[in-house]
């Protein structure tokens, strides 16, 4: 058995579950259509002259596919480079597992796969699945924008489902799902931050305040920079806090930064309780984490395997000061989270753990549990935005492009309680 993992790397998921496949002693092979801007560890990458010709053609297609001329050029070139590469591939690997987005064709590869009985698990990250008109990561976008990425959505939720052998999803992100999937919560994301060094810290890192906090956003009006910037502003009256906003540096100085904190904000507007990757190195270095959303609160409720719970400090986004007053008055409270955040992540999350549930996936032993019914979803799971500008922007959206947009027909009852929200 031989396993292609790609073709997209986020969070470094890819080269931790390849550690753990090679310390069950399973072969597998990441292969990467896209740098990935953080930096990856050579040693686990595969490198041939199909891969580095097909990672050409694409950046040549992006580069000039707003020029008719060479648009018309490289984008045949794209494609032969993508499916020599996807040839090669087919004859190689008989297990595909798929990180969000990743295809070889625009997906026009997936029946191809399964005619020749390759398995194919999707493990979906948030963005792919979910209604751009509930995503926060597209504000600024206008409501056509929206409509066009949300059938684009849509139509990549459907061909995945018709295709994929499994699909590693979450209830947040399910609105577009009508299949039984298999349920994230039972799997996590493979965490190895081993090889992390933090010797010889520079002074300048070092608080210089009583309290440390920091925060790093990826996305700042997703995340609630603006609003946990007011909260900390207010809360520097009564205490004396060292807040470090985290943005364009190094990761190895974002490390510097987490091993000198005493906490960390994740995001403000979580779509649902998991531990996103910042979340994760802050967890490994035995710090705590806040994170807060509208839904959290249900994303775990009927889950009965309580050790594979993420130990975040929790909440909704309106108390979100009462929940860093807590980890600013009480230090033992944060030594406490901070150490079950680490053995959560070494012990539940950990790369060998995840890949031998992905082990279980390929062998089809699969426990009843861990299928998941999408249209028993019946909550919005918005995410990156207060209940306030998405009950607006969801008004306008059913005002201009009516209740079908919204692409629920297959889940009635959660079309009902979205439209119920907006009014």
């Amino acid at each position: 058995m031989r396993i292609l993992l790609g073709l997209n790397e986020i969070s470094n998921d890819l080269q931790n579950l390849k550690r753990g496949f090679d310390s069950l002693g399973i072969p597998s092979d990441i292969i990467l259509l896209n740098d990935y801007k953080f930096g990856v560890d050579e040693s686990l990458i595969t490198r041939n002259w199909n891969i580095s010709l097909a990672k050409y053609a694409i950046k040549m297609y992006s580069k000039y596919k707003k020029t008719l001329l060479l648009k018309h050029l490289f984008s045949p070139f794209s494609w032969l480079a993508r499916f020599i590469l996807f040839i090669r591939c087919l004859l190689t690997y008989d297990v595909f597992i798929l990180m969000a987005y990743s295809r070889f064709l625009g997906y026009k590869e997936l029946p191809i796969l399964k005619f020749f009985n390759k398995k194919i698990i999707f493990q979906v990250m948030g963005s792919d699945f979910r209604p751009p008109y509930l995503n926060g990561s597209f504000v600024g976008r206008n409501i056509e924008d929206i409509y066009q990425l949300t059938l684009e959505t849509k139509k990549r939720v459907e061909i995945i489902e018709k295709y994929a052998s499994y699909i590693v999803s979450y209830k947040a992100v399910s609105h577009f799902q009508t299949l039984p999937y298999i349920d994230y919560r039972y799997f996590g994301l493979p965490t190895d931050y081993s090889y992390i060094q933090i010797k010889n810290i520079p002074t300048s890192y070092y608080k210089k305040q009583t309290i440390k906090i920091i925060h790093a956003p990826t996305n700042q009006v997703a995340k609630g920079t603006p609003v946990i910037l007011e909260v900390i502003e207010s809360l520097k009256k009564k205490y004396d806090i060292e807040f470090v906003l985290l943005s364009d540096i190094s990761n190895q100085e974002v490390l510097y930064h987490i091993a000198t904190c005493d906490f960390a904000i994740d995001q403000l507007y979580s779509g649902g309780g998991y531990m996103a990757g910042f979340s994760r190195e802050v967890a490994f270095l035995k710090k705590p984490i806040i994170v807060t959303g509208y839904d959290m609160p249900y994303f775990y409720d009927d889950f009965e395997d309580k050790e594979k719970i993420p130990p975040v400090v929790c909440g909704l986004p309106e108390e979100l000061e009462d929940l860093i007053v807590r980890l600013l008055k009480d230090k033992q409270y944060r030594i406490t989270m901070g150490e079950k955040a680490y053995q959560f992540v070494t012990e539940q999350w950990n790369q060998v753990a995840v890949a031998q549930q992905f082990q279980r996936l390929i062998c089809n032993n699969i426990p009843q549990e861990w299928w998941c019914n999408p249209l028993e979803n019946e909550r919005l799971w918005h995410y990156g935005r207060s209940h306030q500008v998405v009950r607006e922007f969801l008004k306008e959206y059913i005002a201009e492009k009516g209740k079908y947009a919204l692409l629920l027909k297959h889940n009635p009852q959660l079309e009902k309680n979205i439209l119920n929200f907006a009014t």
